[in-house]
């Protein structure tokens, strides 16, 4: 039972980890690609990278410092761009 209630915790810190990166680069890709938010698609590659398109444009964010809680310094760093036109 105590394995289950610790995976369980895990589970939770972890969920709230993933859709604070992911709010992270949804506030930085709109600037980045001169697009509104709501035209904009975000997809996790894999651990801290994202891929981002909307407007025809694509680009890929690596997240930087801690992205543990809210109020972090967690920061998403562009890392490629393309232009789908």
């Amino acid at each position: 039972m105590i394995k289950l209630i610790g995976m369980g915790a895990v589970v939770l810190v972890l969920g709230g980890c993933t859709s604070l990166m992911e709010e992270t680069v949804s506030k930085r890709a709109p600037f980045d690609l001169n697009c509104d938010a709501d035209s904009i698609t975000i997809q996790q590659l894999g651990g801290r990278t994202y891929g981002v398109s909307g407007c025809d444009k694509r680009a890929t964010y690596v997240l930087q410092g801690p992205c543990t809680a809210p109020g972090s310094r967690c920061l998403a760093v562009m890392n490629s761009s393309v232009d789908d036109d």
